[in-house]
């Protein structure tokens, strides 16, 4: 059975099913893996222990014979009990062996624990004197530890020597014992983690069901949060149409004034009409039209600001929308008596941006200014308001920036709203006097120049509203 078989196999399945299935395949060969490397260590450290306690026993029996002196004759039966006992006390010794050297190289067996066995060593043959090697057993096949311990008097001269024979058919027993109790904790730890799973899939499916209820309700709601933005947005543009329509009937107001009273003389001189008073006729046809004209300006400037704005990036004058920009606000800064003081770089050259953007950034930082202004007057009619509006250019490193602003002696911010001015809908002034949608609106145009609107002040004092931008991005 292919790959892809088996993936379409598990896709039919249903998803608890799939728990079970993902479970015995990620599982089932971890548990086989960590199995063959417990294996893998616990075989040759199980051996290496037997080995060592073979050794101990060995040369401690060694030590015995030699100073109970066993190897000597008549001992024989002594031996042999002892050689038993070390079989009966050592589980895993299933042979021990004692040998006497003679002359000549000769040896003979003195006691074995098995006598059916052969000896250790070939007659002939010199007795290994120290030494340890597994062998293989040929009638069961299991493998063992042959010891061989020397039995040595204190001169070092070799009287005989003990062989043993440590099998390792419980190392076996062990593996077999930890493959299965590895199949047993596989099999355990897959029942607990499906049960664990399946109890979790449930939650988990309920909340993800109540999670879309909650996404559905916030799309509903967020429509609606839109719909009221959209609304207030509107309300904010009527506001600022307001201001224009008021700035627009008192600045033609006064030129109205004029022209009537120039023309009200004009027809009164015209019934005395003598050719001596021709030049002051001229004289007042000519504020006349001088005032027209400056009707027709402002007529002219009032349509730009009411008609639909242009949306692309044009070459601009940042001075010149400044200085626009104040014209419109003028009736509200003649009214409230404020000193207004201009520092602008002349230095700037022609700017690429969209003009609607700037003029609406200055037009909602003089209109804040003028509020908080309006506000401090209320409380103290004898102040002397002071408002500061400027533009400059920095270069801060390899980086040219452009920066614009409005400062005003107004009553200033309290410091913990300041971190709250330039969320929508939060605003500082009075019920009724505002949306709370001016300076976020100036925040994200700033962000849309890849700039930052900055704003500092101090509660009863002042406030300085910065619009910083980078100058290259947009010049």
């Amino acid at each position: 059975m292919g790959w892809n078989s088996l993936r379409t196999r598990i896709a039919r399945l249903d998803l608890r099913a799939k728990v079970v299935v993902v479970l015995f395949l990620v599982i089932g060969p971890t548990f086989l893996l960590v199995s063959l490397a417990v294996s893998q260590i616990t075989v040759p450290v199980v051996e290496g222990e037997m080995r060592t306690l073979g050794v101990h026993a060995s040369r401690t029996l060694a030590e015995e014979i030699y100073t109970k002196k066993l190897l000597s004759l008549g001992k024989e039966k002594e031996l042999e009990r002892r050689l038993m006992q070390t079989f009966y006390l050592q589980p895993n010794v299933v042979q021990v062996d004692a040998y006497r050297a003679l002359e000549a190289g000769r040896y003979e067996v003195l006691a074995t624990t098995n006598e059916l066995s052969e000896a250790g060593v070939p007659p002939g043959q010199k007795l290994p004197e120290n030494g340890v090697s597994r062998r293989q057993a040929l009638e069961d096949e299991s493998a063992y530890w042959e010891i061989w311990a020397p039995v040595k008097n204190k001169r070092g001269q070799l009287l005989g020597a003990v062989r043993m024979e440590v099998s390792l058919r419980s190392t076996a027993s062990l593996v077999s014992a930890v493959w299965k109790v590895t199949g047993l904790a596989g099999a355990t730890s897959i029942f607990l983690l499906h049960i664990s799973l399946s109890y979790f899939l449930r939650e988990t499916i309920q909340n993800d069901r109540k999670l879309r209820q909650a996404e559905s309700q916030n799309v509903e709601l967020s429509a609606q949060l839109r719909e009221a933005e959209r609304q207030l947005m509107m309300k904010e543009k009527l506001a600022v149409m307001g201001q224009l329509t008021a700035s627009f009937a008192h600045e033609i107001g006064t030129p109205l004034n004029a022209v009537g009273g120039h023309l009200h003389l004009l027809h009164e001189e015209l019934n005395q009409a003598e050719s001596t008073k021709k030049s002051g006729w001229l004289n007042r046809l000519n504020v006349i039209s001088e005032q027209l004209e400056k009707i027709e300006n402002i007529v002219k400037g009032f349509l730009h600001n009411t008609a639909k704005p242009a949306t692309q990036f044009q070459l601009m004058d940042l001075n010149q929308v400044m200085e626009k920009t104040l014209g419109i606000v003028s009736p509200r800064l003649d009214s409230l008596g404020v000193d207004i003081e201009k520092k602008l770089d002349l230095r700037l050259a022609p700017l690429r941006a969209v003009p609607l953007d700037i003029e609406q950034v200055l037009l909602n930082l003089l209109n804040n200014s003028l509020d908080s202004i309006q506000a401090k007057r209320r409380q103290h009619p004898n102040y002397s308001p002071r408002l500061e509006v400027f533009s400059r250019y920095k270069k801060n490193r390899a980086e040219e920036w452009l920066e614009l602003g409005v400062l005003d002696t107004g009553e200033g911010i309290p410091k913990r709203d300041l971190d709250r001015v330039f969320q929508p809908f939060y605003t500082t002034k009075a019920a009724g006097e505002g949306t709370g949608l001016g300076l976020p609106i100036c925040r994200e145009i700033a962000v849309k120049y890849r700039g930052r609107l900055d704003i500092e002040s101090k509660e009863g004092a002042w406030t300085k509203v910065t619009l910083t931008m980078p100058y290259g991005s947009i010049g």
